[in-house]
C-alpha cells in the first residue's frame, strides 16, 4: 500500500505502507523492531541509508519518532511524510542523498501502537499513553470517556442546569461559550465529555482520573519524579516497555547526534529545557539549539520557543520524565518536541509569538476568537463540530451529544487538512538531519623514508556543522569518546616509536562560528586533527587508516607504502 496523507493509519495499514517502501527502496530502507508494546505489538523501527556505504552504527544518526500519546495521530503521518521524502528524494535530491549515503536516520513512526490503535478503533477510545491500568487496577468513581451511543465518535455531552456555566452562542447553536460571571436568567449548560459514570449516584458527576493513567512522556530519566509528584509517570523511570526501547536504543546507538519527536496541540517547535531558565544552559549550546530552532521556523512557519519560559501548564510547576529534555541533558544530543496543528492559529487567532505562554489560551481568551474558529470550521471541515441531538442516557436520562468532534478537529487536524499541516515538517526534519558531524579525509599521505621505513600522515576534518561531541553539555557528562585515528598493518609490517591508536581530542564544526558580523570573522582550523606513524615493511605494502568518531561517522583507507 502506497502512502497518502489524507488519513490517519490503523497499526495494520501504516505496516502495510512501511512494508510496501521498504520493498521498493530496499538499498536504502530497513525495516527493524525497536521493542514490543505493553500488549505485545511490534514497534517498527526504520533505518534508513545507504548499506553500500558502510553499516548504520558507523554513521552519524538523527533519530525521529512520533506518536507517543495516544490521539496525536499526525505525528505518525508526520513521521511517514519524513520517510517518504527520504525514499523519493533519494538520487534526485542532492541533500537527501548525501545525507543516506553518508549517514543513516532513524524513525519510530508510532511509538505506542497500543493507544493509538485504541483511539482509532471503530469503538474509540482515548486514552493518554498506553493501555496498563495505572496507578490503580480498577476504574475510579466519576466520568470516564466513551462512545456511549456507538457511532465511531466521542463528542461532548451537555446537561440543561441552572447552574450551569455554559450559554448557547447566538453566532451557531452548535457552539457553546461562556456564560458571563454574573449572568443571570438564561438557558445553561454543565458540559461533560460523552462517557458513562461509574458508581453514579443521581447527583455527584465529576471526572474520574483514567483507568490508563500512564503518561510516557513523563517516564524518561531525565529528572523522573514519582506518581505524587507527577501523575502518569510510571512506577520508575523507564518503566514502560515503550519507554524502555526508547532508552535501551539510545544506550547501544552512541551515534545519534539530533532528534525529533512529533506531538500534537499548539504550532511550535519546543526545546529544553522544560525544568529550568536558559540562565542554566551553557549559552554555546543555548545558542545552537536557537539556530537550529530558527530554521525550523523559517520552513515551518512555528516558533522555536523554550518549554520553562513559554510552554508550561501550570506557571508555577514544571514537567519532568520528558524525552527532549532527558535526551539532552544526560547525552548532549539536541532534542526538539515540535508539537503539531493548533486550531487556534489556524483559525487566525492572536499569533503564538515567543512572547506568548501557549497554554495560558486556553483558559482565558477573546470571545471573538472561539467565532474565528468557528468561522474557519464552517469554511474547511463542517463535521468538527456537531450539532446537538437527544440521546437516551443509561445513567442520566435525556441529555444532548454533539459539539466537538475533539479528536478531529482540536488533537489533530481533519483528514483534508494534514497534508498541508505536515508536509513543512519533513523539511524541517532534512535541514536539522543535514546538520551531522561528518568525518572526512583532508589528507593521507605517505612518504618513504629509506631502509624500508615510512612516514604515514593522516590528517581528518569535521565537514559539518555540529562538532563531533556535538554540544558542551556531552562534554560536560562525559558522553562522547575523543576522536581517535588508527592505523592496521597486516603481517610483515612493523610500527616504529608510536600507538597504532592516537587520540586526537574533538572535532569542531561550524556550530561555534554563529557570530554574523565580519570583524569577528576569525575562521580557525579547529576542525581538522592529524596523527604521525613511521612504519618498517616491504615496498608495496598496504596499510589501513582509520578515523573514528562515535557521533561523526568512521572512515577507513587504504595507502601502498612505496
Amino acid at each position: 500500500m502506497k502512502p497518502t496523507f489524507d488519513t490517519y493509519y490503523n497499526y495494520a495499514q501504516l505496516n502495510d505502507v512501511l512494508n510496501t517502501l521498504a520493498a521498493e527502496h530496499p538499498n536504502i530502507m530497513q525495516l527493524s523492531v525497536l521493542g514490543k508494546s505493553h500488549e505485545g505489538r511490534d514497534i517498527p523501527l526504520v533505518i534508513l541509508t545507504n548499506r553500500t556505504t558502510g553499516p548504520d552504527l558507523e554513521k552519524p544518526a538523527f533519530y525521529v519518532d512520533g506518536n507517543i500519546h495516544a490521539t496525536e495521530l499526525t505525528a505518525s503521518m508526520a513521521a511517514l511524510m519524513f520517510i517518504n521524502r527520504l525514499v523519493t528524494g533519494y538520487g534526485a535530491d542532492p541533500k537527501v542523498t548525501r545525507i543516506l549515503d553518508q549517514q543513516v536516520v532513524y524513525v519510530v513512526p508510532r511509538l505506542n501502537p497500543d493507544g493509538a490503535e485504541l483511539a482509532l478503533a471503530e469503538k474509540p477510545r482515548f486514552i493518554r499513553s498506553g493501555s496498563r491500568p495505572y496507578p490503580l487496577t480498577e476504574k475510579r468513581d466519576g466520568l470516564h470517556a466513551e462512545d456511549v451511543d456507538g457511532d465511531g465518535r466521542i463528542l461532548q455531552m451537555r446537561l440543561p442546569d441552572p447552574a450551569g456555566d455554559w450559554k448557547v452562542s447566538d453566532r451557531d447553536p452548535r457552539m457553546l461559550i461562556k456564560r458571563g460571571p454574573d449572568e443571570e436568567g438564561g438557558q445553561y449548560y454543565r458540559l461533560f465529555d460523552e462517557g458513562l459514570i461509574e458508581n453514579y449516584d443521581g447527583h455527584i458527576i465529576k471526572e474520574a482520573p483514567p483507568l490508563a493513567g500512564l503518561d510516557f512522556n513523563r517516564n524518561f530519566p531525565g529528572a523522573w519524579r514519582p506518581e505524587g509528584e507527577q501523575h502518569g509517570a510510571g512506577d520508575y523511570p523507564a518503566s514502560e516497555p515503550e519507554i524502555h526501547a526508547v532508552v535501551d536504543f539510545m544506550a547501544k546507538h552512541p551515534n545519534v547526534y539530533g532528534a525529533l519527536t512529533y506531538h500534537t496541540f499548539s504550532r511550535a517547535i519546543l526545546r529544553p529545557y522544560g525544568t529550568k531558565s536558559d540562565d542554566e544552559m551553557d549559552a554555546g549550546d543555548k545558542w545552537v539549539f536557537e539556530a537550529i530552532g530558527e530554521r525550523g521556523t523559517e520552513l515551518t512557519g512555528y516558533p522555536s520557543v523554550s518549554v520553562f519560559h513559554h510552554f508550561r501548564y501550570h506557571p508555577k510547576e514544571v514537567i519532568t520524565g520528558v524525552f527532549d529534555d532527558w535526551l539532552f541533558d544526560h547525552k548532549g544530543i539536541f532534542a526538539f518536541t515540535v508539537e503539531l496543528w493548533d486550531l487556534p492559529t489556524a483559525a487566525g487567532c492572536e499569533e503564538k509569538s515567543k512572547e506568548k505562554k501557549f497554554m495560558d489560551w486556553f483558559r482565558k481568551h477573546p470571545v471573538e476568537d472561539d467565532y474565528k474558529i468557528l468561522d474557519y470550521v464552517n469554511q474547511h471541515c463542517p463535521d468538527a463540530l456537531v450539532a446537538w441531538y437527544e440521546f437516551d442516557h443509561p445513567q442520566l436520562g435525556k441529555v444532548e451529544l454533539g459539539g466537538w468532534n475533539v479528536i478531529y478537529s482540536w488533537r489533530n487536524p481533519p483528514h483534508a487538512l494534514l497534508e498541508a499541516e505536515i508536509a513543512p515538517q519533513a523539511e524541517f526534519a532534512l535541514a536539522f538531519a543535514a546538520l551531522a558531524p561528518r568525518l572526512a579525509w583532508r589528507e593521507v599521505q605517505v612518504t618513504p623514508l629509506g631502509e624500508g621505513a615510512y612516514h604515514v600522515l593522516a590528517v581528518v576534518e569535521n565537514a559539518g556543522f555540529l562538532p563531533t561531541y556535538v554540544s558542551q553539555r556531552a562534554l560536560q557528562m562525559k558522553a562522547v569518546r575523543p576522536v581517535r585515528l588508527e592505523i592496521d598493518l597486516p603481517e610483515g609490517a612493523t610500527l616504529v616509536g608510536a600507538n597504532r591508536k592516537v587520540e586526537i581530542g574533538q572535532l569542531e564544526g561550524r556550530s561555534n562560528k554563529l557570530e554574523v558580523s565580519t570583524i569577528w570573522a576569525g575562521s580557525p582550523t579547529d576542525n581538522r586533527g592529524k596523527a604521525e606513524w613511521t612504519v618498517r615493511a616491504p615496498a608495496g605494502t598496504v596499510v589501513t587508516v582509520r578515523a573514528v568518531s562515535e557521533r561523526g561517522g568512521s572512515l577507513g583507507q587504504e595507502v601502498e607504502l612505496g
